[in-house]
C-alpha cells in the first residue's frame, strides 16, 4: 500500500470528533492493516470492543460503530518501519513526534491507547507537547503478535482503558 492510499484508506473512517486514539507505529506491511480489517490489531481490538459493547453483526459493522464512538487509528511514522534497521526506527519514530504531536492537538482525544510498547515514550512526548487537557487515560499495550499472552495482554488492555471514560457522555 503506497502512502496516497494509506491516507485515503484512513481519512475514510476518521470521525469528526476524536473520543479515542490509537497510535500504532507506522505505515502498514504486507498489505495488513487495522483499515484493511485483516491484520492482528483489527481482530484484537474488535475482540476488546465486542467484550465492552457487545457483538458486531460483521467487521465492517464494527468499524461502522467504532468510527460512530469516536474511535480513530493514528501512526507514529508514515512509512513502514518494521524492516528497518533499529537506528533506522529510531530515527523515524524521533521524526513522527512532531507530526503527531499536531494531529493530538487537532483531535484532542479523551483516551489514548498507545499499541505497541516500543512507541511509548514517543507517543508520550508527542501528548505532553500537545499540551491536551482533553486526555482523560493513556493506556499502553503490548502489539498482539508473536504470542498468545501478548494477543490477551493486548485485549485485556484496551478492555481497561475502555472501561476507564464515560461513554455517555
Amino acid at each position: 500500500m503506497e502512502l496516497p492510499e494509506f491516507i485515503a484508506l484512513k481519512q475514510q473512517y476518521k470521525p469528526a470528533k476524536v473520543n479515542v486514539l490509537f497510535i500504532a507505529d507506522g505505515m502498514p506491511v504486507n498489505n495488513r492493516y487495522f483499515y484493511l480489517k485483516n491484520s492482528s490489531m483489527f481482530r484484537a481490538v474488535k475482540d476488546a470492543y465486542t467484550q465492552v459493547f457487545g457483538d458486531f453483526s460483521s467487521n465492517d459493522e464494527f468499524l461502522k460503530v467504532f468510527k460512530e464512538m469516536g474511535c480513530y487509528f493514528e501512526s507514529l511514522t508514515t512509512e513502514p518501519i518494521k524492516f528497518l534497521p533499529p537506528k533506522e526506527q529510531v530515527a523515524a519514530r524521533i521524526a513522527g513526534v512532531q507530526p503527531l504531536t499536531q494531529k493530538i492537538s487537532e483531535m484532542q482525544p479523551r483516551l489514548v491507547i498507545i499499541s505497541l510498547k516500543t512507541i511509548e515514550k514517543y507517543a508520550r512526548e508527542a501528548i505532553q507537547q500537545s499540551g491536551v487537557t482533553t486526555i482523560e487515560h493513556i493506556a499502553v499495550t503490548p502489539f498482539p503478535v508473536k504470542s498468545m499472552v501478548n494477543v490477551n495482554n493486548c485485549i485485556n488492555g484496551i478492555v481497561a482503558a475502555l472501561k476507564t471514560i464515560n461513554w455517555e457522555e
